[in-house]
């Protein structure tokens, strides 16, 4: 995996500035309109703008990251099928809590603390236990919708399951890296923002939650497709290297 690549590549494209000003304008604008819940859709937006750079980057596009135009509608849907995804994958986990719920319900009763208690630790290692499969499945969730456009794709598990176990170090890879580039931007952006006050922490939060993204978006997209699939060919490099391949064929004989 070119993981140096996924820190670099949206600020290669000729028109990075604006791109990346424009969905931290949408982040802005959702994050203030979060309390009246319009600004989700704000999210869900920003979120299908992300599936377009994964399946860009899959597809061999040198500048990813789309042109903030024509497509809000189509980033909409998208962004909300990652949603509803999502939330189908978790419902093991919270089915979970449910018992969870009622063992500390039992546990709060005299005479119950130990089957409360009991039923709390099962039932809470077995959501914890759902919640990581979720989370290590979510590359091969991002991709079948990134690739497909359907939700029902990203719903087949044991597909996402099976292509997990398959790309399983690189997979993990790319959480990592995710994560520890999460921390670090996020620690950048709210110094920088401390340091300009809180127009600054304004600008910048949605900033590094964008950039985070797009470097999520990158490193998901690697996941599964091998070294020499991300290898770029110049057009000598796909040239015969010995010129007697290129002569043409003698003619047959004509039959007598």
């Amino acid at each position: 995996m070119d993981i140096g690549k996924s820190f670099t590549y949206m600020f290669e494209d000729p028109d990075w500035i604006s791109k990346l000003a424009i969905g931290t304008a949408v982040l802005i604008i959702s994050a203030l309109l979060s309390p009246i819940l319009i600004g989700v859709l704000g999210y869900f937006i920003v979120s299908g703008y992300g599936l377009d750079v994964l399946a860009n980057v899959r597809g061999g596009d040198k500048t990813p990251m789309p042109a903030w135009k024509d497509k809000w509608g189509e980033w909409l849907i998208k962004g909300f099928k990652v949603w509803v995804a999502t939330i189908v994958w978790a419902l093991p986990a919270i089915l979970l809590g449910i018992f969870i719920f009622f063992g500390g319900v039992i546990a709060g009763n005299e005479g119950g603390e130990a089957i409360g208690a009991v039923i709390m630790a099962c039932f809470g290692c077995l959501s914890l236990l759902w919640a990581l499969v979720v989370f290590v499945a979510s590359p091969g969730i991002y991709i079948r919708l990134a690739e497909t456009g359907e939700l029902s794709e990203a719903l087949h598990f044991g597909d996402i399951i099976e292509f997990t176990r398959d790309n399983l170090g690189e997979v993990l890879i790319a959480i990592i890296v995710t994560f520890l580039a999460s921390m670090a931007v996020s620690l950048v952006a709210g110094m920088v923002g401390l340091l300009l006050c809180g127009i600054g922490v304004l600008i910048l939060g949605p900033l590094a939650q964008l950039i985070i993204m797009l470097i999520q978006m990158h490193l998901y997209a690697q996941v599964g497709t091998g070294t020499l699939d991300m290898v770029e060919y110049e057009p000598d490099d796909l040239a015969p290297a010995n010129d007697t391949l290129t002569t043409p064929l003698e003619p047959a004989p004509e039959a007598q």
